[in-house]
């Protein structure tokens, strides 16, 4: 009997633990537009300054910032569904970009994040994180000490960015102090998983489709006390 009992408690120990990594697993790695927010608590971005990526006008009554990693699917599940919430708002809204790339489950995330600010150097930041999205099942696959000669270059060359620049400062101060600003922002703000959003520099739950973002962005546009 003894010996029974002790094997059903190894048992049920080895279930809890598999249970609790998978499920720190998909917390860690993203909440695709399907997922639910049980137990979510609001925290707060830092400010909107001139050194954030925008679009829209910054005269907008309401912000809307996203803490993406270029390579997590979910940020990839999300990307047509902010496009398209860019295209309907305008300049009603002011959307931010910033860079959180979750290095120890995604390992070209964070080379990638440095393409895009090369690229915006050159003029064409909006270009490159397009062009990363619409292609991150492509280049995903690629190893990081790879990536950029496989397939980033080839998209610098594509938005007419000069070559030899883009390959200069993808590993520049400048690029990686951006990218290291925008992680410090968001570790400041209890980002744990991407994508996070923020209306008004406030934290939302991950809408589960377009139309919980405009529920909340018409929120937003009502409400008097809209502010970035």
């Amino acid at each position: 009997m003894k010996n029974n009992t002790t094997a059903w408690f190894i048992v049920g120990f080895l279930v809890l633990l598999v249970v609790g990594v998978v499920v720190a697993g998909i917390y860690s790695s993203g909440s695709s537009p399907s997922s639910t927010s049980a137990g979510f608590v609001a925290t707060t971005a830092p400010p909107i300054t001139s050194s954030d990526w925008t679009m829209g006008s910054a005269t907008a009554t309401v912000s809307l910032i996203e803490y993406g990693d270029f390579q997590c699917p979910a940020c990839g599940e999300y990307y047509p569904i902010v496009k398209q919430l860019l295209s309907e708002y305008g300049n009603k809204i002011y959307f931010v970009f910033r860079n959180f790339p979750l290095y120890t489950i995604h390992p070209d995330a964070g080379i990638a994040a440095q393409a895009a600010e090369a690229a915006g150097l050159q003029g064409k930041y909006w270009e490159m994180h397009d062009l990363l999205y619409e292609n991150q099942a492509t280049w995903s696959a690629a190893a990081p000490a790879d990536v950029v000669s496989q397939h980033f270059d080839g998209y610098a060359s594509q938005l007419g960015l000069n070559a030899n620049t883009f390959d200069a400062d993808i590993n520049s101060s400048a690029v990686l102090n951006k990218i290291q600003d925008d992680v410090n922002g968001g570790n400041a703000a209890q980002i744990d998983h991407t994508p996070t959003f923020f209306v008004n520099l406030r934290q939302i739950p991950n809408p589960t489709g377009l139309a919980g973002f405009e529920a909340t962005i018409n929120a937003a546009l009502a409400s008097s006390t809209a502010a970035q």
